[in-house]
């Protein structure tokens, strides 16, 4: 019996090595777009509740409101079994003169809740003046049930630690990413309640101040724009990227506070100038998946290595550097058919795209990235696409992609034409589905990505 599971262990392994994309040259992204959508005004984050019924969707300047003809701040619910739009949220204003509202969307780790992150505030927000908050959404009502304050500004993303196992009766700890004051705010849901009281202040619990030693290739006026975040799985530390100058910042997520900063990877390295975009970790917490919008790449970084060089560290907070070199042993390449590469390139376009036919682009900016919830086997990359450097100005009628990655042998599978500049990104919990936004057009697009990877794997 353990010969024949082995045999049929062994085969299994052969026919996913030999998948190949040459099945899928025939298709086009037609093919498998099941519907689209229209969204309210920008829609920017994303997320598929635990149950894999309804998808969120923050609405960065929202809708007309038909009752008083002014624009409002919305998020909307989509049901994924009929793909239709079940409702929309209007949310307090943040600013009238820039983010007007809401940017990204993630979930309590029990499925309580629906967190909706609104960018900023000014002196005219409705609802805790001169900073982002976070909207609270009761998913059983699909109604407002909290506003909690940030005390930053340019609240970006929302990542949930996981239960700390250890403890018996462990905090609902949430980081939101402060883009425009290069902080984090820590915000404890534990015992948050549905009670008609919408002020949530005291779940605010502190903001961690992040302190980087790197200066940025370009001025913005902040210095680290923290993005993309991502939890190990014992909950214990938090990785934080450094979108302006492309460092990682290490951080104690149960005292809240800055560990240890890994140097920005070099030019020498990798072999383009990179920063850190967004990123996205294995089941297993093994390994970290990375988007580089500056770079057009992606690369993986295995986590373990990570924890084990911080921890080894005779010093630690926000003084401590990890240098350059420190790469060397973190990069796990993906061993592609021409031998391993620390990280993929994806400036190349689909015969079926409309404005890059069959061709490399060097303004692909990858940007939002989703793994397979099942294997982890896929990797999804959306890229925005530009025509000029640093999106200084944006042209609808260019459209963007999303390329379709098998992390096992750093192949592109496939590359669907996507909206113009898509942004949001998610997954439902059976892998069949990939649900894409076009930022600019205002679109919700839906894949059938559960009959393209049937495809290849044939």
């Amino acid at each position: 019996m353990k010969r024949l599971i082995l045999a049929l262990g062994l085969i299994s392994y052969a026919c996913a090595a030999s998948a190949t994309a040459k099945d899928l040259e025939a298709y086009y992204s037609k093919d498998f777009l099941k519907k689209i959508l229209p969204t309210g005004c920008q829609p920017k984050g994303a997320k598929v509740d635990p149950s894999g019924k309804y998808l969120y969707l923050a609405e960065m300047c929202g809708k007309i409101d038909p009752k008083t003809k002014k624009r409002v701040p919305t998020a909307s619910i989509y049901d994924l079994e009929k793909m239709t739009l079940e409702k929309t949220l209007i949310t307090p204003v943040g600013m009238r003169k820039g983010i007007l509202a809401n940017t990204e969307v993630d979930f309590s780790f029990d499925g309580k809740w629906a967190l909706i992150a609104r960018a900023e505030g000014d002196e005219g927000s409705e609802v805790y003046k001169d900073q982002g908050m976070v909207t609270v959404v009761n998913t059983k009502t699909q109604k407002i049930a909290k506003y909690i304050p940030t005390f930053g500004q340019g609240a970006k993303i929302i990542a949930t630690r996981p239960a700390l196992t250890r403890i018996r009766n462990p905090q609902q700890v949430i980081y939101v990413a402060n883009y425009f004051s290069d902080d984090i705010s820590v915000i404890d849901i534990t015992n948050l309640k549905d009670d008609g009281k919408l002020k949530g202040d005291s779940h605010f619990i502190k903001k961690i101040d992040l302190k980087t030693h790197f200066k940025p290739p370009v001025e913005h006026g902040y210095k680290i724009a923290p993005r993309g975040v991502a939890f190990t799985p014992d909950g214990s530390r938090a990785l934080v990227l450094n979108t302006e100058s492309g460092s990682i910042f290490v951080v104690d997520s149960i005292n809240h506070k800055q560990l240890a900063e890994l140097a920005p990877i070099s030019k020498d390295l990798a072999g383009r100038e990179l920063n850190v975009r967004h990123i996205v970790t294995s089941k297993d917490g093994q390994l970290a998946y990375l988007s580089h919008m500056r770079g057009n790449a992606v690369s993986r970084i295995s986590v373990k290595k990570l924890m084990e060089i911080v921890d080894g560290m005779p010093n630690q907070g926000p003084q401590a550097v990890l240098p350059e070199s420190t790469w060397n042993d973190l990069l796990v390449p993906f061993e592609t058919t021409t031998g391993p590469q620390k990280i993929l390139v994806l400036e190349g376009y689909p015969k079926d795209h409309p404005n890059f036919p069959n061709k490399q682009w060097p303004l692909a900016h990858p940007n939002t990235i989703v793994l397979d919830p099942i294997s982890n086997r896929y990797l999804y990359v959306s890229s925005r696409t530009t025509t000029t450097v640093g999106d200084t100005s944006v042209d609808s009628r260019i459209v963007g992609k999303i390329d379709i990655i098998d992390t096992t042998n750093g192949a592109v599978v496939y590359t669907l034409v996507g909206g113009a500049q898509p942004t949001a990104l998610d997954i439902t919990p059976d892998g069949k589905t990939l649900i894409s936004s076009a930022f600019i057009t205002a679109r919700l697009l839906f894949f059938d990505v559960g009959s393209l990877i049937k495809i290849y794997e044939k």
